[in-house]
């Protein structure tokens, strides 16, 4: 009670304010980049941590993060964003071995395997767009390889796939019965 934050390693600051945050008995505790800059055996013991104040509290946690390990090892279910908009939802285990959206796809592509030769990374190919600069249709669409007509002039709603949803007009029935996809 007597020290200062500065005082503290960045696991326990982590620790503090899951503390403070469960204090208020909340239903939905949002964590933000939890444990970026921890090193791995801290950030095991706050996700450990993480899951049993969850379970034993009965309260649900969004993590908001870009670690994909963070996300593989804590997470039950993932919505993947691309330029602020969900393009995928669903079980971890599916969309990381098996994403549906091409933007989730390329994403996963580009992690590195150990049961593959290092070689070059694979890329997404463009840029991601400036937020005040959002293309019309679907947001993926100049990047995707498998964008269509229809992808330039119309904004995809969360179309259900095999395991989730994902916002993308290759799985909408309609393409799907007309040979577009």
């Amino acid at each position: 009670m007597d020290s200062y934050p500065h005082q503290f390693s960045g696991g326990m600051r982590q620790r503090v304010v899951l503390a403070l945050a469960l204090a208020a008995e909340p239903q939905l505790v949002i964590a933000d980049e939890p444990t970026t800059a921890l090193d791995v055996s801290v950030q095991a013991q706050i996700i450990t941590l993480m899951k049993r104040l969850a379970q034993d509290h009965h309260v649900a946690i969004m993590l908001i993060t870009h670690d994909m390990g963070v996300i593989a090892e804590a997470a039950d279910r993932v919505a993947v964003m691309y330029a602020g908009r969900i393009v995928e939802i669903g079980p971890v285990r599916e969309v990381v071995h098996a994403p549906r959206h091409p933007y989730s796809q390329g994403l996963m592509g580009s992690i590195p395997r150990l049961d593959q030769d290092a070689g070059r990374l694979v890329a997404i190919p463009g840029a991601m767009p400036r937020l005040d600069a959002i293309p019309l249709g679907c947001t993926f669409h100049p990047r995707c390889p498998h964008a269509f007509a229809r992808c330039i002039a119309e904004k995809p709603g969360l179309q259900p796939t095999s395991a989730g949803v994902a916002a993308c007009w290759l799985f909408d029935v309609a393409n799907v019965t007309d040979g577009a996809a």
